[in-house]
């Protein structure tokens, strides 16, 4: 059988069109064998991370709060932008009374996570341990306003009144008592108390400033309190 020149050519297009058919489908499978193993860790992965997460939690309400903090460590390995892992390792070291490393994790997780009144209460509360009573005051006075809370009222006054901010002590301490705040956190005697000692120290200040009149106002509103 003869072969003319154009059936030979078409014979051989034929076989390179076939062998390229053939690296397009080895390329096409190594491709799919990529994708379907990077799909499979990514699942043992979040297997994993999960398993750490659940078990730092455990450990945290056992109040073994090393291992808890071992366990969030080991999920930020795996996944370093969750917050959760940056604020349960914040608060683990908060229990320590580890308060340097607490407020470092802390704010890492306020950063990923944005606005969290938890954390910012945690962040108050620990500012306020050091007795960094300008810093507290700071963070219970941004969250004044979200939080119905007599507690953090009475840590805002307490703190104000710690740096020698009577005026502020007194302008929060009128606005907690004279809102719907909830107190089962802190007595309200222990509150009015905090509220009257602000009204005598403010008052004390401005006599010292020449005020006498505002000094006296001041001296008869901490009478009225009850």
């Amino acid at each position: 059988m003869r072969f003319t020149k154009a059936s030979l050519t078409n014979a051989n297009l034929i076989k390179k069109s076939f062998k390229l058919l053939i690296k397009k489908g080895f390329k096409l499978l190594s491709l799919t064998i990529a994708t379907i193993l990077a799909l499979a860790i990514l699942a043992v992965s979040k297997s994993v991370y999960s398993t750490y997460i659940s078990e730092g939690m455990s450990f945290y309400k056992l109040g073994y709060y090393d291992k808890a903090i071992e366990n969030f460590s080991s999920a930020l390995n795996l996944n370093p932008n969750d917050p959760l892992p940056y604020r349960m390792i914040g608060l683990s070291y908060y229990r320590k009374s580890n308060y340097d490393e607490a407020l470092r994790y802390l704010t890492i997780s306020l950063a990923l996570e944005g606005e969290n009144t938890i954390t910012l209460s945690i962040i108050g509360n620990i500012y306020y341990s050091q007795k960094k009573y300008n810093n507290a005051a700071l963070v219970y006075e941004r969250l004044f306003n979200k939080e119905n809370n007599s507690f953090l009222a009475f840590r805002l006054v307490k703190s104000f009144i710690k740096v020698g901010k009577y005026k502020e002590a007194v302008e929060y301490g009128e606005k907690a008592l004279s809102s719907n705040i909830s107190w089962d956190t802190i007595d309200k005697k222990t509150f009015i108390a905090t509220l009257r000692e602000a009204y005598i120290k403010y008052a004390s200040y401005l006599e010292k400033n020449g005020k006498k009149e505002e000094a006296k106002a001041y001296i008869e509103k901490a009478k009225k309190l009850n």
